[in-house]
């Protein structure tokens, strides 16, 4: 097994690395007994997989919920979707310079990759349905609009309405195509946090403000 000439894998690497995955404060000796190893091998494995760039750090995995119940929201927090605002707009420039047929489809699409990156983070840190839709608006902002916010909401059978005003991306004859964009952005995000299927439509519409209404239609999100 092998990543690039530098640094090549074998399956004790990889039983190190499923260790890690596990439980990233494991010691040593922890890895060691379960990997069958000594634990100076794991020691000695682990330094050549960071130096190497295999292993680029360790995380935190947060329960959001608990935080809130102190009153601590790290919502507002880029580095806590994993696409950075720098990445999101280089993303937006390189997509809007395709010109030609199916661009709108195009964007849709690649918005709704994002929305369900955006989604799953946001279903992983709140138990309940309307939190999560409550604070899906503060991770859009400026990635697409300047505000955004969730209205009329029936939780009974989830179905509700999102306002975007100020749009800030594109010039006003490229509008059509930011539309596409948000849209994408909202079924994606909508069906990580439901985890159901969403329809997503555009009710009204002006040169700098649009609202989309979305309604679940129950089937499980595949």
């Amino acid at each position: 097994m092998l990543t690039d000439s530098k640094c090549e894998l074998d399956e004790v690497d990889l039983k190190i690395i499923q260790a890690l995955m596990k439980n990233a404060r494991a010691d040593f000796k922890e890895i060691a007994s379960l990997v069958g190893v000594s634990d100076r091998t794991v020691a000695r494995r682990i330094e050549r997989l960071e130096a190497c760039g295999v292993i680029k750090g360790y995380y935190v995995d947060l329960d959001h919920s608990l935080l809130l119940q102190s009153g601590i929201d790290l919502s507002e927090y880029d580095d806590y979707v994993r696409l950075s605002r720098a990445e999101w707009e280089e993303l937006w420039n390189a997509l809007g310079k395709i010109l030609g047929a199916g661009l709108g489809v195009l964007l849709f699409h690649a918005g709704k990759a994002v929305g369900l990156e955006v989604g799953s983070k946001l279903r992983g840190r709140y138990s309940g349905l309307e939190a999560a839709l409550n604070m899906l608006p503060s991770l859009l902002k400026n990635r697409g609009c300047k505000e955004c916010r969730l209205v009329d909401f029936d939780q009974t059978i989830c179905v509700g309405r999102f306002e975007f005003a100020k749009q800030t991306i594109v010039s006003r004859k490229h509008n059509i195509v930011l539309l596409e964009w948000l849209r994408g952005i909202l079924q994606g995000a909508l069906e990580a946090i439901t985890g159901k299927k969403v329809e997503v439509v555009e009710e009204s519409s002006s040169s700098n403000s649009v609202t989309y209404r979305f309604r679940c239609n129950g089937s499980e999100r595949k």
